[in-house]
């Protein structure tokens, strides 16, 4: 199993939609994937559950099993995509309080996650510094950090590294980290990609509305043929 957090410090990169399309480009490789969403805004899960009720999702939300209500394989959703999901919701913001008292929630979760019957969990996190960060990034044996040409870009990035390298040094792993150039333009990304203070991937997620749309609809990418290259592409090179 490889578990793979999509991170940003930053709103609007396109950290969700690359968890989504690199979930789904995953499973249409044939691999068994779980996505995991841990962001409290819960995109992932309205694009992934979105024939589910509210009351199915709420029962087997992430915050159901980190407050000890549900098992983690209960929470299990079998989605449209050919992948699962443990949804997010927002009471997950309230987690960070409820659980201050069980510090040791940090290693154990990394065990739930491996008790899980799949080739991949990818993990979709907030734009904060939240409990359900630490989680992820704790848990991870990769992280993606989607980066675009903003001022604050590099100061974000490497907030996230600080804490990947944390998390190394406690739980004695070596997670990765990788810069992705997101909604960028071919130049843009050129430019990302010569950053020295970061490992780039190869590939990068142009600006394309193809995105979006499918984000916003609930719709399946691999339709759209330029768009579904760059995350089949990433996919490929997360698998290597």
């Amino acid at each position: 199993m490889k578990i793979i957090s999509v991170a940003s410090l930053k709103g609007g990169c396109g950290k969700t939609s690359t968890a989504l399309f690199l979930a789904e480009a995953l499973a249409y490789m044939g691999k068994h994937v779980v996505l995991v969403d841990a962001d409290p805004n819960n995109n992932a899960t309205d694009y992934l559950a979105r024939n589910e009720t509210a009351e199915t999702i709420e029962a087997r939300s992430l915050y159901s099993f980190l407050t000890g209500r549900r098992e983690l394989t209960d929470c299990l959703i079998p989605s449209s995509f050919g992948l699962d999901l443990i949804p997010g919701t927002p009471n997950l913001a309230k987690a960070s309080l409820e659980l201050s008292s069980d510090p040791g929630i940090v290693l154990r979760f990394p065990m739930e996650l491996k008790s899980l019957d799949a080739d991949y969990v990818i993990l979709d996190t907030p734009p904060a510094l939240t409990l359900e960060l630490t989680l992820a990034l704790y848990a991870s044996d990769l992280v993606i950090v989607p980066v675009g040409l903003s001022r604050w870009t590099a100061q974000g990035y490497e907030i996230i590294a600080s804490r990947v390298q944390a998390a190394n040094k406690t739980t004695g792993r070596d997670a990765s980290l990788l810069a992705l150039p997101a909604i960028v333009t071919e130049r843009e990304a050129a430019a990302l990609r010569a950053v020295p203070d970061w490992t780039a991937t190869r590939t990068a997620i142009l600006r394309a509305a193809a995105v979006r749309n499918a984000a916003n609809a609930g719709k399946a990418l691999k339709g759209n043929s330029a768009a579904w290259t760059w995350y089949h592409d990433l996919a490929e090179e997360v698998a290597e």
